[in-house]
């Protein structure tokens, strides 16, 4: 059996044993949200019914700022600092070819939203913290999936049903944490997605998470459900080991966003694109299950 079939089979087994455990209450949360425990390099997971290879035709929404960083103390009055790229995101995504960009439209509250980041990140969910087993020097990289309202997924329904599409693409940007992994006997790297590593410096506390720029996406079906989610980091950023002693976080400053439309570029695929187009087309990519198109080096 495959490697991926035998993943999957175990997180339907421990699925399979908490509700056992927990009873109806377990059944109730289950029905709004999924977490899942993901290992080092994986992004993406199928997370819901009728998903069987690549979609094809396949709408996308205009990005949006992540909510959830409304409710952050370092991000929640700056989301005017995030604006220039949420511009390049849509100017992208109107002249991508993996899927047509739909204008942007009134839907009712209750979107999916995807986490995906240490269970330690400042912006986990609480049920994160369950994905942390005893073996764990550190605490894992999980995916949360929050389900939309019925509300939502009746009116996307409606919306596919009009443009003659089977599937529909919503890519957020945001803010997330990620562990540092060992590279040989003494280096570090952080792995940030799709055949993206990146190095980390020598002199920094193994134990202290990065911030990290990522976009996450959820794929939905005909009935507004959500099939597939993922997510792809942009680039990361340590705190200073200085502060790091001191038990200091420090959040993306403004001149670490600019960079993102200037200077941050992948140096390890051809042509040298910018971190947030290959981040974009790979997260387009996957989420479609045509994991062949995706960039890589």
């Amino acid at each position: 059996m495959p490697e991926s079939e035998v993943l999957s089979s175990l997180r339907v087994a421990v699925v399979a044993l908490a509700l056992v455990a927990t009873g109806c209450a377990s059944l109730d949360e289950l029905a709004i949200a999924q977490t899942e425990r993901l290992e080092e390099g994986e992004f993406y997971a199928t997370v819901g019914p009728g998903l069987q290879g690549p979609v094809d035709p396949a709408i996308v929404l205009p990005a949006v700022l992540d909510p959830e960083l409304a409710n952050s103390l370092s991000y929640g009055r700056r989301a005017g600092d995030f604006a220039p790229i949420m511009a390049a995101l849509n100017g992208a995504l109107a002249d991508d070819s993996c899927c047509r960009l739909v204008a942007a439209v009134a839907l009712p509250p209750g979107a999916p939203h995807v986490y995906v980041g240490s269970a330690d990140g400042a912006l986990a969910p609480f049920e994160a913290r369950d994905q942390v087993l005893p073996h764990d020097e550190f605490p894992p990289m999980v995916m949360h999936v929050r389900r939309p309202s019925a509300a939502w997924q009746q009116a996307m329904a409606g919306l596919l049903a009009r443009e003659g599409a089977t599937h529909a693409i919503l890519v957020s940007l945001g803010v997330s944490q990620y562990p540092k992994g060992r590279e040989g006997v003494f280096g570090k790297k952080v792995v940030l997605g799709t055949a993206h590593e990146e190095p980390v410096r020598f002199l920094t506390a193994e134990d202290k998470l990065l911030e990290v720029l990522q976009l996450t996406g959820v794929l939905v079906n005909a009935q507004g459900q959500v099939v597939r989610a993922g997510a792809e980091g942009i680039l990361a950023r340590d705190t200073p080991f200085a502060a790091q002693v001191l038990d200091v976080e420090k959040s993306l400053d403004d001149r670490t966003l600019q960079a993102v439309l200037t200077t941050e570029r992948r140096k390890d695929l051809p042509g040298q694109p910018m971190k947030w187009q290959a981040a974009l087309d790979n997260l387009l990519w996957q989420l479609q299950g045509d994991r062949s198109a995706a960039t890589v080096p």
